[in-house]
């Protein structure tokens, strides 16, 4: 759908991938809705049946790519029937705070 922004009267597509990636108002343009926070991100434990998830808040977006592409490559994400194990990625060194864990039941057998 083409629109005009509010903020600075250019028309612009509210589906275009400019617009997606930029986030904000959906009356605003790319370039008047640039947002600056940085999204948290989730992150599951490889910790059995009941793995723990927990979501982390990094201080930059490039932080934030690199911890993701570290967690896929360590994880095994998208490596169909191969077995990740053979491979360990580094952990980069970016700057992150656990905003909250939520463990899963460690008593999930039934044992005390």
């Amino acid at each position: 759908m083409i629109r005009e922004c509010i903020e600075c009267g250019d028309t612009f597509d509210t589906h275009s991938p400019a617009k997606r990636r930029s986030g904000g108002f959906m009356t605003h343009c790319p370039d008047c809705s640039e947002e600056t926070t940085v999204k948290y991100a989730g992150f599951s434990s490889g910790e059995g049946k009941m793995a723990s998830v927990q979501i982390m808040k990094f201080n930059s977006e490039q932080d934030r790519q690199k911890y993701m592409a570290y967690w896929r490559a360590s994880s095994g994400l998208n490596t169909g029937k191969n077995c990740q194990l053979g491979f360990r990625a580094s952990e980069p060194n970016v700057s992150r705070e656990i905003v909250i864990t939520q463990a899963g039941n460690t008593n999930h057998k039934g044992k005390a």
